[in-house]
Parts: structure tokens; sequence; C-alpha cells
């Protein structure tokens, strides 16, 4: 098979056999977690020795005091592996591992995140194309590093009856169904266990995390994202709970009970996430708990609330909480496949502008009077022509429509500004099953799907103002990226609104977005353009006279990190870190008076 040859695969399943000098001995019985030290564990994870981070052995031997602020940091002899798993989806495995990132960062630790698989239509462009990850994008952010491919080498992009694109080191592999996927997942590990080596060579820690749960019994055999890749490198794990859905014990306990020993060997610790109130009452179920498997809580982490940080996934919509009659009202059109939630996230922290997602089947708002929006989004999806059939089945098409008439705002957003012109065709069924369908007709131009992806970071440069009362960005060029296979056609290029531009050396790639003459609709295939302060201080302009005051506005890259430093914050005072990051890990301790629940 072509994409075997080129990837350079091995042919043996299960990924078993690796053919790498660091990936040797780490099955049970061969020296792996569960064992005496020995191939990765030896090589990555059996020194857990380090020197303080306020001390450091001199040519004599002797202590020496080395100050934090001088750079130094830990000095870590060693890489050292950690994982952190969950219990499920949504528990906060992310949000925790970011945090953990920004802790070490902040103490001068080399430290970077990895997560083999990750689902989520939700990306981040690489400085240098492709993409992986928003949430590993993030967790880069919190180490202080740039995002690279080997940080998420495998990224599922669903598509829905069953397929997902799969994007591989960055760049699409193809669509496979679940089966289809499933053997290729075979023929992917070991390579994925040598990207983890390769990235694990420069830095001294990296903190792994889980997908899902780690006890879907029913596919740990081809498990590509958690204990068995926390196996082959040697990372013991941190077991993760979320108390919010109610029954955070069962929940850590049947996780354990249904792993095999040599899975279930990988946890090492235990703690609870987003409990709300006095922790002090978890007390005696944390006791039993550990004294049934043996293996040590590191603590309760509070529930953070809202953080000005960029969603992962549409796991849990936020909205902008609270809202005021005098808000600016914004309306998102929930697609069935909405991508790139995070284009929206700049509006959720600034005060004053009420940002909520309509579902299609939702009921439409008015027309007219206090309830009526402001604006109206229609942003990025992964099934740009499925999700306008939906548009077409759903009342709110004719309420657009009727929407546009009144003079109302709207912006398209990638998918949302190819639904807006003419007609789309996907000839070649890259995205969708139908060939072609008209848009919205709101621009004339026209969509061509084809099999090559962009992904790529772009300079958008304003050749006229994107809406009334943007005269200030003509000329100015704005930050932002492309994940798409839509190209626009069949419109004269000088009608475009802005040129794209590589921001590396500026040299001009094409011309492209669209607005009306009277400057309330506005097209762009580009993301990330409301995260600019002074886009959207123009942008609330047009829709209300004076906009919001500049107090009101958020800076979104400084919201980032006062975020990031808040979570490592939060977990330094509620859980062990320097336990779990930087000391050996406990060895399981035995069971209870009444012995090894597990043993079955």
């Amino acid at each position: 098979m072509l994409w075997r040859d080129s990837l350079n695969l091995s042919s043996k399943e299960g990924g078993e056999h690796f053919g790498h000098k660091l990936i040797k001995g780490i099955f049970p019985g061969e020296g792996g977690v569960g064992g005496e030290p020995g191939g990765v564990w030896r090589e990555f994870g059996a020194a857990f020795s380090l020197i303080s981070s306020t001390q450091k052995n001199d040519d004599r031997g002797e202590g020496k005091k080395v100050s934090p602020q001088e750079g130094k940091g830990k000095i870590v002899e060693k890489m050292i592996a950690r994982m952190v798993l969950g219990t499920g989806s949504g528990v906060g495995k992310s949000l925790v591992v970011a945090g953990m990132c920004r802790f070490a960062a902040r103490l001068g630790v080399r430290v970077v995140p990895f997560k083999s698989q990750n689902m989520s239509n939700n990306s981040a462009v690489l400085s240098g194309g492709g993409e992986i990850a928003r949430a590993q994008a993030l967790q880069a952010r919190a180490c202080r590093v740039p995002p690279v491919a080997a940080m998420n080498p495998l990224l599922l992009k669903p598509m829905g009856e069953g397929r997902s694109q799969v994007i591989f080191m960055g760049q699409p592999l193809g669509v496979y169904t679940i089966a289809g996927y499933r053997e290729l997942k075979r023929e992917l590990f070991p390579r994925v266990a040598e990207i983890f080596s390769e990235l694990a060579s420069g830095y001294d820690l990296v903190i792994l995390e889980g997908a899902g749960s780690p006890a879907e019994i029913n596919l740990l055999s081809e498990d590509i994202a958690n204990t068995r890749i926390a196996r082959a490198v040697g990372a013991p794990a941190l077991l993760l709970g979320d108390i919010e859905p109610g029954g955070v014990f069962a929940a850590l306990y049947g996780t354990l009970a249904l792993l095999p020993p040599e899975d279930r060997d990988v946890i090492r610790w235990l703690a609870i996430n987003k409990f709300r109130g006095d922790a002090s009452l978890l007390g005696p179920g944390m006791d039993r708990i550990s004294h049934l498997t043996g293996r040590p809580f590191l603590g309760v982490i509070p529930h953070l609330g809202d953080l000005s940080l960029p969603d992962e996934d549409s796991f849990r919509p936020r909205t902008s909480g609270v809202s005021s009659p005098d808000d600016l009202r914004i309306v998102v059109f929930e697609w069935p496949h909405l991508s790139n939630r995070s284009d929206l996230d700049p509006f959720l922290f600034d005060r004053g502008v009420d940002l909520s997602f309509l579902p299609l089947s939702g009921p439409a708002p008015p027309l007219e009077g206090p309830g009526r929006p402001d604006a109206v989004v229609l942003p990025g999806t992964r099934q740009t022509i499925s999700d306008l059939e939906s548009l077409y089945r759903s009342p709110l098409h004719s309420w657009l429509q009727a929407y546009r008439r009144s003079g109302g705002a709207i912006v398209g957003i990638c998918g949302g500004y190819q639904m807006m012109g003419s007609q789309i065709r996907d000839p070649l069924g890259v995205e969708s099953s139908r060939s072609e369908i008209s848009g919205l007709g709101f621009f004339s131009h026209q969509v061509l799907f084809r099999e090559e992806k962009i992904a790529r970071p772009v300079l958008a440069r304003f050749r006229r103002p994107p809406f009334r009362g943007g005269q200030s960005h003509v000329d100015r060029a704005l930050l932002g990226y492309e994940i798409r296979q839509g190209r626009s056609e069949g419109e004269d290029p000088r009608e475009a609104l802005f040129d794209l531009l590589d921001p590396g050396d500026g040299r001009f790639l094409e011309a492209e977005g669209r607005s009306d003459p009277d400057g309330r609709i506005f097209g762009s295939p580009v993301h990330g353009l409301f995260d600019d302060t002074d886009f959207r201080r123009a942008f609330y302009g047009l829709l209300r006279r004076g906009g919001i005051p500049d107090a009101c506005l958020s800076e979104s890259s400084r919201e980032i990190d006062r975020a990031l430093d808040r979570v490592a914050d939060l977990l330094a005072r509620e859980i062990d870190l320097e336990a779990f990051l930087f000391k050996e890990p406990p060895r399981p301790l035995p069971g209870g008076v009444s012995g090894d629940p597990f043993g079955g």
C-alpha cells in the first residue's frame, strides 16, 4: 500500500515489534513500566532523580545555590515522561496537562506535550503548514515552545457516517472508515512510538495526554493513545476523574478494575477534578479508594469556571454567561459539523457582548425588537455541503434571508463564507457524496473542492474596508490561518476584499474574501481575524454607533497566558505536582485486608 511505503511503517500487526533502538523491552516480562527498568524505561524514565531548583552540584560534588531567576530552573538529569489519563472524555485532561506544562516551564524545565491521537474538528495550523489538535497547540504555548506536528502525530477529523479524515504528522493521510482506521492504527503505532522518542530527545520532560477512557476493553489490543503508549515510552500515569457528573469513585475504581495487570500497573496516582465545595468531604471516599487500589491521591482540583482559553471541540459549548439587555447580541449558527469554534472565543471575553450558539433546529430569533441579533455569524464547518443542506431544511434559512433584507450584519468564516457564494461543487467527492449545491447567493463567487488541502498561516492585507466603518484597516495585514479544501472561483480577483500573503516572506498567495457594497456582509476563508482587538473594535462600530468602550475589550493573547498561569497556580496549590512530575513514582501498594480487589 502506498501510504505504508511512504511512511516506512512496519508490517507487524499490533505494533509489538518496533525495530527502533529505543523501543525495546517494553512489554510485561521485558522490563516495561510493570517490571524492572529496561528498554525505554531505562532510557527515558528510570532516572527520576534531579537536583533541586535551588541547588546544583559543582565539579567537587558540593552543593551550589542557583537562582531560578537566572534561567537555570530545575536540572533534570534524564528525560522524564509522565501521562495524564482520564476516566472518560471531557474530564479535563487537556487543561490539566496545559497547567502542568506551564508549571514546569516556569521552573525552567524544558517541557513539551504529546498526545498520540486526538479527535477534533477544531485544529491549529503550524507555522510551516499542516495542522494539529488545538489542545496540543495550547499546551505547547503553555510550555513556551512553538507547536510542531510531533506533539500530536494523529488527528482525526470526524466527517459523519462513520468516516474521519486522518491527519498524520500534520498532513492529510486520507478519509477512513472505522474499520479501515482500525487496520491503519496497527501500522501506525510503531511509528508513533518512534515519533515520541524523536520529540523527547530534545526535552527534559514530556507530559502525555490520554484520549477518552483507557478502559475501553473492546479496543485495548489496538489502543494507540492510552496505557499502551504509556508502556511503550515508560510514562507512569495519573488517572483523573471528573466529579461533576457524579460517580467519580466508581469511575476511578472501575477503570482500574477493568484493565489487565500490565495496563493497570501504568497508573500510579489518582486525582479528582472539577470539585465545587469543601474538599474535606471527599476524604473518606478517597481513603477507601486508595486502600482498595493501592494508588495514592495527588489531590482534588477545584472547578476553574470559565477561562479565556480556546475551546478544543464542542463537547460542552461555552457561552458568554450572564447578559444584559444593553449587550450587543451576536448569534452563531451551530452547524451539525461546526469546526474551529475558537474563532468565536474572543467575543466571549469582551464585556458588553452576548454571544450565543443557535442550533438549526432551534427557534428563529425575532427580526425586530429587543431580541433581534445585532449580527449573525456563519462559522466554519467540516462538511459544508451537508450543513448547507441542513440549513435549507431549517426554518432558519428563510429567517436568514429576511434578516439580510432587513439590513442585518452577517459574517461568514471559512465554510460559512463558502455557503455565501452562488454555488459549491465537489465533483471528486472530497467532502460530500453530493457533487454540487446552490449557495446562499450573497456573493457571486463559486467554490470548487479539490483533493489538495490548504493548511497554512497567512496574512490578510485588506484592499478596502471589510465593513462599514472599517476604513482604518485598508492596507492593514492581519495574521490568521486557513484550513480548507474549497477554492473560490468565478469572480474577478480585483473584487476580492484582501490579498493573502505568506507571513514568512511576504509573497502573494492569492486574492480572497468578499464584502457587500453596504458594508454589512463580510466573508473570509481565513480563521482567527477576530483575535485582533482593533478588528473587533471596528466590527462593533458597525453594529452600534460608538461600538463598546475600549475598557470592555479583551486582549486575547494576554488573556490566554493569564489563564494558563492561573491553571498552573491552582494545580501547584491543590495537588502535589512535584511528586507527580519529578519524583520516582510510587509502587502500587498491596490491596486492603480482603486482599487484591482485582485478583478476581
